[in-house]
């Protein structure tokens, strides 16, 4: 999927306008170099009223890292309400990672990081042949903890969201389902597959066990703009199709991360050089 094959309220130019604005507001030597659409809009289950997320990395020279005062690990705008100064792109956020903890962050296996550099279509990335290489080093040592990662993503959400004895967060509707339901089949994915996939669409055609006609209705329940919990036969079906892939999930292979770390620091060389 490309940027230009969703609907969005603003162009690539004026996210690309955005990101350049954004990053320098914590340090004009920052240097954007790759930013995607992440969050609903690749997840397959965007609707009118979702924000665009925009994620990816900026460098700051490397020389700055000997000093005290070290370069900021991110750069954050309109993530928690709109940031001010950036009233004209109230609908779209900003998290970007210094080039390091972007890197910190895939050697932890962060499944929202990795989705970033396989899945998410691009808005902005100064260095192609550097992001094609970072596809090619991380596929090579899948799955790593990616499922684990996705399996406590999906129980967390659960046990915050959809647990009926907890009366603290509880809310059964549509997306939480589907942010459950996309943990558990993303988990098992990439086990199959050893490879990374965001759509819960695709997931649910590809996954043993996945309901894709479960994952129609969900979607299409959320995108009636209905902040009602979902019918109770819905909320059956999502029940009994949850339990039924938390029970599928056996003994994940055990992480082999050997030569990872090093992969990555080579990687970082290259492109801070």
């Amino acid at each position: 999927m490309t940027i230009e094959q969703l609907d969005l309220e603003y162009g690539a130019e004026d996210i690309r306008d955005f990101i350049e604005a954004a990053v320098a507001t914590r340090g004009s030597e920052n240097r954007p170099r790759f930013y995607a659409i992440t969050g609903s809009h690749i997840y397959g289950f965007d609707s009118t009223d979702s924000d665009i997320d925009v994620r990816g990395l900026h460098m700051t020279p490397a020389e700055a890292y000997a000093y005290l005062d070290t370069p900021a690990e991110e750069v954050t705008v309109n993530m928690d309400g709109t940031t001010e100064g950036f009233e004209e792109y109230a609908e779209v956020d900003l998290r970007s990672y210094e080039l390091k903890k972007f890197a910190q962050l895939l050697q932890s296996a962060n499944y929202n990081i990795v989705e970033l550099v396989f899945e998410a279509p691009t808005v902005m990335n100064g260095m192609p042949l550097e992001m094609d290489a970072l596809q090619d080093l991380i596929r090579e040592f899948l799955p790593m903890n990616v499922p684990h990662a996705y399996l406590g993503m999906a129980k967390s959400n659960y046990y915050k969201h959809l647990d009926p004895e907890k009366a603290e967060g509880y809310d059964p509707r549509a997306k939480k389902f589907l942010y459950v339901y996309r943990g558990l089949l993303g988990a098992q994915y990439v086990v199959e597959y050893e490879d990374i996939e965001a759509d819960i669409f695709e997931l649910a055609g590809a996954v043993d066990g996945g309901d894709p006609e479960l994952v129609e209705d969900l979607v299409a329940h959320k995108r009636t703009g209905n902040s009602a919990t979902v019918p109770n036969g819905l909320e059956e079906r999502a029940r009994d199709a949850i339990t039924g892939q938390f029970n599928a999930i056996g003994e994940f292979p055990t992480p082999d991360k050997s030569g990872y770390r090093e992969a990555l620091d080579n990687w970082m060389r290259k492109v801070r050089a």
